[in-house]
């Protein structure tokens, strides 16, 4: 597998968009959750997003067209 840097011009963004987010709602909704879970749960989401946001932005030599090996 390759790594490609182009994808993390939608990756970086995204991730902080998240990261912020969660940290706003977790924050301000959920007083009763201990603060390690929240750091957790925050540093998850955020992890999840990137993951799941590199593999699913195209890349410029991708082709859109290849639908697979079938």
């Amino acid at each position: 597998m390759k790594f490609y840097k182009g994808r993390l011009k939608y990756v970086i963004p995204l991730s902080v968009v998240v990261g912020v987010s969660s940290t706003m709602m977790i924050f301000n909704r959920y007083e009763e959750v201990p603060s390690l879970h929240k750091f957790l749960i925050i540093v998850g989401a955020v992890f999840f997003s990137a993951i799941i946001s590199y593999f699913l932005f195209p890349q410029a030599g991708d082709n859109p067209d290849d639908r697979g090996p079938y």
